[in-house]
């Protein structure tokens, strides 16, 4: 069991890395020159997590919401390796899908909220983007992860 959370934990880090890191490099870059902060933390956590950090009751602990994409996905990869341990190609696709259950789940707030509360400024017809984003980002970390547990 110890080696299947190694395994999720260490993927799902990696991919929200991936994802991170251009995040980041986009909001440093596309504020440069205005009057607001070079890197706004808060608008780079609230697209990470798809805006489950801008919640109220957060409060000022805002930022603890992107905790919650990275250890439920690691939670959820650990319990399907766990589960339906095999080959390569099971660990990446379930790993793939540990990641797209988070923002699947999201998008499914999305849609309810909007169909009760109205549709809002939110681009709605993109935000299926983020749980195929998802996916491919989950398998990409988990080929790296075998490439790299493999190469020894």
């Amino acid at each position: 069991m110890r080696k299947v959370l190694e395994y999720a934990f260490i993927t799902c880090s990696l991919a929200y890395l991936l994802i991170a890191i251009p995040i980041f490099a986009l909001f440093a870059t596309s504020f440069r020159g205005l009057y607001e902060p070079i890197i706004d933390i808060r608008g780079m956590l609230g697209f990470l997590t798809l805006m489950l950090s801008d919640f109220s009751w957060w409060g000022s602990l805002y930022y603890l919401a992107a905790f919650v994409p990275w250890l439920s996905s690691c939670f959820i990869v650990s319990f399907l390796l766990h589960r339906f341990n095999g080959r390569i190609r099971t660990r990446v696709l379930l790993s793939g899908f540990g990641v797209f259950l988070y923002y699947f789940a999201m998008w499914l707030v999305f849609i309810i909220h909007g169909l009760i509360y109205g549709w809002g400024d939110v681009a709605y017809e993109y935000i299926w983007v983020w749980p195929v984003c998802g996916f491919v980002l989950g398998c990409a970390a988990a080929l790296i992860v075998e490439n790299i547990l493999h190469s020894d």
